[in-house]
This record gives structure tokens, sequence and C-alpha cells, in this order.
């Protein structure tokens, strides 16, 4: 097999995550002790109703860590071949495979303000992309891909 005579471009962008599930859990548990702990000492004191806020408080944290834990697979996969680009993206348990012809294919830069949006557009169709990046990490790809894909800010 001859080698390519355009090597792919890939762009990988996955969530930072600074804890992992057992630490998460870890964080939980030691966030729920101490806040029991100190609803257990007011409670002694005769001042009750800060228990069920505590429990309110404890409840919402959990629910904010399982939506985090909900996102801990996802990605966004950006690959330029000769023909054609590939984008792949997981956001949940949502999965979207997106393929275009490289020549008609379109990255499309909207600034607002010091925010910016990025999507890929193709045949009157357009995604998202650089959903997981920081505003100044979607305009760093999409100086990357000006060589290879055309841009068009907006």
């Amino acid at each position: 097999m001859a080698p390519a005579d355009f090597p792919p471009f890939v762009h990988l962008s996955v969530p930072n995550r600074s804890l992992g599930p057992r630490a998460r859990r870890g964080c939980l548990a030691a966030i729920a002790a101490t806040t029991f702990g100190v609803a257990a000492g007011a409670t002694a004191f005769g001042a009750w109703p800060v228990m069920p806020f505590a429990g309110l408080e404890v409840a919402l944290l959990w629910l904010a860590f399982h939506v985090v834990q909900q996102h801990d697979g996802d990605y966004e996969r950006i690959e330029i071949g000769e023909g054609e680009v590939r984008l792949e993206a997981r956001n949940a348990e949502r999965e979207t495979r997106f393929v275009a012809q490289r020549a008609w294919a379109r990255v499309v830069l909207e600034e607002r303000g010091r925010g910016c949006t990025l999507r890929l557009a193709y045949a009157g169709r357009t995604v998202p992309l650089g959903r997981l990046l920081s505003d100044d990490g979607r305009r760093e790809l999409a100086l990357k891909l000006r060589g290879l894909v055309r841009v068009a800010a907006e």
C-alpha cells in the first residue's frame, strides 16, 4: 500500500475533568458529611429548620455531580482527509456523525462580542463544532482549519 498523499488532520476534544468518578464520590461524601455535621450542631442548639435545607443542598449537589457524570464520555473528533471531512461527537448519550465533501465543506466562525461559535456547514446543514472548547480554543481551531477547509466569518 502506498502512503497517502494527504495525511489526515485530526483534532480531538474531550471535557476537562479534574476529578474521576471515585474522587467525585469522595468529594460529595466529604461535603455531605460537613453539611450534615454543621446542620446537626445547629439542630442541637434548637435551629432544627436548618436540617431540611442541608438535605436539599446535598440533594442538589448530588444532582449536579450526576449531570457531570453523564457527560464523562463526551468527545468531539474532526478528521480532514484528502476528500472528506468527518465529524464525530458525543453529548451525554447522543452521538452525531457528519460527513462532508472537503471541497464543499465550510467552517463558519461567528463572533459575538468576546464570545464566538463555530459550525461546520455542508449541503444546507450545519452542525456545532468546538462545543468542548473555550472561545479562544474555537478561534484557534478555526485558524488551524483555515488551510484545510474554507473558513467563513459571520
